[in-house]
């Protein structure tokens, strides 16, 4: 059979599984989409096999990491498929898988926080019979206590400790004071506050919304004080802005854009994309919008949004940035349009200003620099950019954080994060309980 110890991971509990002729019982928190497919191929196989799977159907076991979602589906396709017993167990987080007359039990892997323990043998070699391994997991036969006992060279046995399986040297002095050191040095986080940190960090990021050159009405043209300001004399003339409020009039003015609902694009019975009017007004409230619904503002600490939401709210940011773009595209053209008349007419003004000094300007000079002016503001195109980060564990220790979530959530946030300034308090009390 090979050593009791051994390394588990997919590979070894597809291996075994394969071995199955008469019953597979499985109990695991969750499985991974090739183990869901074993078990689905072990009724090609053999033509009559008992089947049994317990797993916690729970979000939590996948995010972090005990199973995988893919696997999850699977696997419940597979028991309407064949008719083998799926069943639910809140809270499980062993392993054991019961092969005819084998038991294999394990310590399954977190994946969020570890990789599963690696698997490398040879061809001609058992899956279960490598030395210097990590164990963790057991693969027992039909006398499980002596055989483990065996395993360990335990008082009793005829098994020396230099034959064991693991466990072959003492630990050290040294060893244990390392450790100590290491701990004091960076002390682990206390389980219950773990707890709250996991909590916000599964269901809560901060989110960082950033959008550029998408107000094209409040650019400006800086034009030379020298020019604009002719008619004003001394020092007087360089502390006056010379700038023009080019494109002021084109805030509410409306272009056509793709049509979305709900963060879709919207088309005719003809399946051609519709089209709605927007302005540069109408897609600021937009925006407005979407952040009121999604996001809440943790002063002094950023914006928070709830992990539920945050498909929705790309799906609706990427639709307001689609639109955002095709209005800065159609307006750039409306004022290609309109730039020589917008040029000519501030040259006018320029060299009428210039004429009450006597002061003389070649206007196609002026022409060339508003023309740069004025490209150089209608070519730049709006971004919109989103960073998202988590949590931090400091952070769910701040008392001014957590007092600002608790006002800025609605309560139905607060509710879906399971009261975690409950979970905080208890801990916080816990520990006080323990320095008494």
């Amino acid at each position: 059979m090979g050593n009791t110890f051994c390394e588990v991971n997919d590979a070894s509990i597809i291996d075994l599984i394969g071995r199955g002729l008469k019953r597979i019982v499985l109990i695991a928190p969750g499985v991974s989409p090739p183990v869901a497919k074993a078990l689905g191929q072990c009724f090609d196989k053999v033509e009559k096999i008992a089947i049994t799977v317990v797993i916690d159907p729970d979000e939590d076991v996948y995010r972090l990491g005990y199973g995988d979602a893919d696997g999850l589906k699977q696997l419940y396709e597979f028991s309407q498929k064949t008719g083998f017993a799926l069943m639910s167990q809140t809270g499980l987080r062993l392993g054991i898988l019961l092969v005819d007359d084998l038991t294999l039990v394990w310590s399954p892997t977190a994946r969020s926080v570890e990789a599963a323990p690696g698997i490398t043998v040879a061809e001609d070699e058992a899956v279960f019979s490598r030395d210097n391994i990590a164990p963790n997991g057991l693969l027992l036969g039909q006398n499980p206590g002596e055989q483990l006992a065996n395993a360990v060279a335990a008082d009793g046995t005829k098994v020396l400790p230099a034959n064991s399986e693991i466990g072959r040297c003492a630990v050290t002095h040294q060893q244990v004071q390392q450790t100590l050191i290491e701990l004091e040095k960076n002390p682990p986080i206390p389980v219950d506050l773990a707890r709250i940190t996991r909590v916000f960090s599964t269901k809560l990021q901060f989110v960082e919304l950033k959008v550029t050159k998408a107000r094209l009405s409040r650019s400006q043209l800086t034009i030379s004080n020298k020019h604009l300001n002719a008619d004003i004399q001394g020092e007087l003339q360089g502390l006056i802005d010379s700038k023009l409020r080019a494109f002021s009039d084109f805030r509410d003015e409306e272009v056509e854009v793709p049509a979305f609902m709900n963060g879709e694009p919207v088309f005719d019975r003809e399946g051609k994309p519709l089209t709605e009017p927007v302005s540069e007004a109408s897609l600021e409230r937009l925006r407005n919008g979407i952040e009121r619904r999604y996001i809440y503002n943790i002063s002094s600490f950023g914006w928070l949004i709830s992990k539920d939401d945050k498909i929705e709210f790309e799906k609706q940011i990427n639709a307001y940035e689609e639109q955002l773009k095709a209005h800065s595209q159609a307006i750039r053209d409306r004022i290609d349009k309109q730039a020589e008349k917008i040029i000519q007419e501030a040259v006018a003004v320029i060299m009428n200003r210039a004429e009450r000094t006597g002061a003389k300007f070649d206007p196609e000079i002026l022409l060339s620099e508003l023309r740069r002016g004025l490209d150089r503001n209608k070519g730049e195109s709006p971004q919109v950019t989103l960073v998202f980060k988590d949590v931090t564990y400091e952070q769910t220790k701040n008392e001014s954080f957590r007092e600002k979530v608790d006002k800025a959530l609605p309560k139905h946030k607060l509710k879906q994060l399971g009261r975690w300034s409950e979970y905080f308090d208890a801990a916080k009390a816990s520990q006080e309980s323990k320095t008494e």
